[in-house]
This record gives structure tokens, sequence and C-alpha cells, in this order.
């Protein structure tokens, strides 16, 4: 059974995000709202919150993210910490960007490549579940083209089958300092595929779907769970803390699992510690909770299994917040807001170099990411991913260039 208590746990937080939205709405308003969060484009920023209604954007949410879970338990995947963070970040971008349908023709995209490469599909089960932040190509050129629905099924494979081999590739750019490799690998092949499609007049148009009254909702959400995730980690944990500073002895840079380096009591801790850092930061500079913003936080606190700790994610949101102060960009807007909490993926630059290096990467960070999602059309949802990487690929290369040799 002890095996088994993070599948349990992670199962129980999931199917608590489906219950919640089930019990918001009526059943008629759950059906129309699901219906138009499937039938949506789904490009940045899409808030499903807006789009369908609180309670279908959860039951989404969560739905996307039990297709991760599914796929992780029928291919014998444990639930280690990279299970973990594709889970929440599934069921945080099912609340604007991904739907029950659209992440399928992604994955099956990658199922195909793992038939050509003649290995079993487990091998390529992560960049499978990350990839998926390609949906929105499936959903908007499956609604905005005069050919059906064949259109965007057609280029999710093509999306998905080329993934894996590049998200291999580019982890050599930045050398595991940017958590969100895949979402790096997918600004590439969203720079390909839709520049190619918008030179045959098949481009996107700017979309901001942006939530202002669901603060006190979904504070009553994320609270809650990010508390319960700190008490029954140290429940599991015998009732102590003990073990958890092991986790601060690490940078974060890929592949860093906290279950075999602290236990699954001491990473839900962390997992519910570097929520509330988020939720403190949001707080702190008035920024809205909406879906798009929840599911900032899902993902932050997944990656708390994989590589982001409060020491190490709290200099790229200072660097974050710095930027705002000496840009014209505000720092409870929409971008900025995800510069903060998305960017935290470069946590392990200030894992390892320390937190100035951390506060600079941030800061740099927020002016790259708000001008580069232009190159995929907002097709790619983990554009912070594509832009964290271009940062850590020059942070990294620039400290190497000149450390002293010794």
């Amino acid at each position: 059974m002890k095996k088994r208590v993070p599948e349990v746990i992670i199962f129980v937080y999931m199917f608590s995000l489906l219950i919640i939205g089930l019990s918001l709405q009526p059943i008629n308003e759950l059906y129309d709202g699901l219906y138009n969060i499937l039938t949506s484009t789904g490009i940045l920023i899409t808030d499903y919150m807006v789009i369908g209604g609180v309670g279908p954007a959860l039951v989404n949410g969560a739905l996307v993210a039990f297709i991760g879970m599914l796929l992780i338990k029928i291919n014998s995947v444990p639930m280690t910490g990279p299970s973990i963070a594709c889970i929440f970040i599934m069921a945080g971008f099912g609340l604007f960007g991904k739907n029950i349908w659209s992440v399928l023709p992604i994955i099956f995209g990658v199922y195909i490549f793992s038939k050509i490469k003649k290995q079993k599909f487990k091998t390529y089960i992560y960049p499978a579940l990350f990839g998926t932040a390609l949906a929105p190509f499936v959903t908007y050129y499956a609604f905005t083209t005069e050919f059906g629905i064949w259109p965007g099924i057609i280029i999710g494979i093509l999306a998905g089958i080329i993934i894996p081999p590049l998200a291999t590739h580019l982890l050599k750019a930045h050398e595991g300092y940017n958590l969100y490799n895949v979402g790096f690998s997918a600004g590439f092949v969203g720079l390909l595929i839709y520049n190619i499609l918008r030179g045959y007049g098949f481009s996107t148009e700017t979309v901001l779907i942006w939530g202002t009254e669901f603060n006190e909702i979904i504070r009553k959400i994320i609270i809650p769970m990010v508390i319960s995730m700190i008490i029954v980690g140290f429940l599991i944990n015998k009732q102590s803390f003990k073990g958890y500073k092991e986790i601060f002895k690490y940078p974060g840079v890929l592949i860093t699992d906290y279950i075999p380096i602290a236990g699954f009591g001491n990473t839900l801790i962390n997992m519910g510690l570097v929520g509330l850092v988020g939720i403190a930061y949001i707080e702190l500079v008035g920024a809205h909770y909406n879906g798009a913003t929840l599911g900032a936080l899902l993902t932050v606190i997944g990656f708390g299994a994989f590589g982001k700790n409060p020491k190490n994610i709290t200099p790229i949101i200072i660097g974050v917040y710095l930027g705002t102060i000496f840009s014209h960009h505000e720092a409870n807007g929409a971008g900025p807001i995800f510069a903060a909490l998305f960017g935290t993926c470069l946590a392990p630059l200030a894992g390892k170099f320390g937190p100035i290096i951390g506060i600079l990467a941030g800061f740099t960070h927020l002016s790259v990411v708000s001008y580069i999602g232009g190159l995929h059309g907002g097709l790619n949802l983990y554009n912070n991913g594509f832009a964290a990487g271009i940062v850590a690929t020059i942070f990294v290369a620039l400290i190497q260039g000149f450390k002293k040799e010794d």
C-alpha cells in the first residue's frame, strides 16, 4: 500500500476538483459550459472559467488530468516527481487551453513516433503528456477553417510526432536549467507549423479572455488544497518535517525528483509550500484568481515534486516583480503574473548559481516572454517554457563562458 500512497493521494486531489466542479452549477449549465469549452479555440489566453463557467472549467481540468493519470497507470509508470508534475500541469491547463479531446491527437502523434522508433510508448510518456502544450493547434484549426475538424486533428498528430526528438535534442541547449523543457521544444514546433500555415493564409489573432470575478470561489479551493498538502505530508512523514531540508541541497536541475531524495511526505509538504509562495505573490500584487492563474498555481504545485522549492523559486519571482517596476508592465497584469508564476521553471538557475542570478533571470524572462508569443501565434500554451528555454540557454552559456578555468 505504501507504494500506492502517492498515486492515491494525487487521485484524491484531482477527484476533489471534479466533485467541486460538478457541485457548482446545475447539470444543464455544466453541459452548456463544457460544450463551450470543447468548441473554443483555446489559444493563449483563453480562460475557460469565462468561456464555460467555474464548474465546467474544473470538470474539464480534472478530466484532462485523469487522461494523464490513466496513461501513466496503464503504461505502468510509477507515480514519481515527473508524473506528479505532468498530472498537475494537465489539470492546470485544462482550465485554459486544453480540453478532453484536443490533447488526444498530440498524444497519438507521440504514440506513432514510438512505433516508428520501435520502442514502448512509456519511453515517451512524458513528452506525450507535456507535449499537449500544443493542444490549441487542434482546436484552433478545427474550428477556424472550412474543412471541419480534421485539419486540427491532423496538425495535432503531426506536432506530436515532432515533439519527442526535439525535446531530447533541445535539452542540451539549456542543460536542464529550464524545467519546462517540452515547453521550450513546443515553442519551436509551434513556430515551425504556425509560420508555415500563416504563409498560406491561416494565421491567428491575439486573444485575452481573462476572468476578474472569481477571486472568492478560487481562494476557497486553492488555499485549503495547499494547506492540506502540508498537513497530509506532515502526517505521512511521521508527524515531522524531518528530512525536508534535503530538498534544498539540490538546485533542481533536470531531472530532480524529490520523492527519492526526501520521501513523498516531504515532497507533498514542498508542493504545498511552493503553492503558498505563488498565492502570496498573487495577493501581494493584487492579481485576479481565474482559470488561468489557478492553472499557473497548479503547475507550480506540481513541479514542487520535480525541481521547484521555496528557496529556488523566490528569486525568480522577485526578478519578475523588479522587471515590472522598471518597465511599463503592471505586476498584476496577465502577462507579468504568468511570467512570475510560470517563470519559476528557471528555478534551477537560482538553485545552482545563487539568488542574484535567479533575480537577473526573472528580470530578463519578463521582457523575453512578453513578446515571444507572436512567433507561434499563441498556439503553444507553454509560452513561458519557450521563453525560459532561451533565457536559460543564454545564461548558462554566459556563466560557463566567463567562469574561471581550473
